[in-house]
């Protein structure tokens, strides 16, 4: 019985050991083309970016940027389209954040998935604002989409 609980412990610690060695692994940072010119981006996701937003902050049309880079977006009266997405950062790979007091911005940089065409087509890059507003403790992404609490 001892034995088998070791044995327990030491696979419990071995799990917890990969655990913490990939969510501290180092980001990736790599430039991309986006409007002509060439940017920096990292995958070093800051506090506070992850989460569901919501149209006037009540429901549909969401954007979800998840935790490993991964998302979708939903542009009015379509199904949401999968999109991968990084920060702004410049060439040492720290996200570029700009502050005006208590408020400060970060760009996301994203790229969509299938299924968008149009003015997103699949493979194609863009970017957003995402603003942190003080006063109001919420996040916004294109002026219309929040994250509060």
């Amino acid at each position: 019985m001892a034995r088998r609980n070791r044995s327990g412990i030491i696979a419990g610690a071995l799990l917890a050991l990969l655990a913490a060695t990939h969510a501290g692994a180092a980001p990736v940072v790599d430039s991309v083309e986006l409007n002509g010119a060439t940017v920096w981006k990292t995958s070093a996701i800051p506090d506070g970016v992850v989460g569901e937003y919501l149209y006037e902050r009540q429901g549909e049309p969401k954007i979800v940027l998840a935790a490993d880079g991964t998302g979708s977006f939903q542009a009015h009266m379509v199904a949401p389209i999968p999109i991968r997405y990084w920060v702004l950062a410049n060439e040492a790979g720290e996200p570029v954040k700009e502050s005006g007091g208590a408020n400060y911005r970060y760009t996301i940089v994203l790229q969509y998935g299938p299924g968008g065409g149009g003015n997103y087509p699949e493979g194609g890059f863009d970017s957003w604002y995402w603003t942190w507003l003080a006063d109001d403790g919420c996040a916004n992404i294109l002026g219309e989409r929040f994250k509060c609490g």
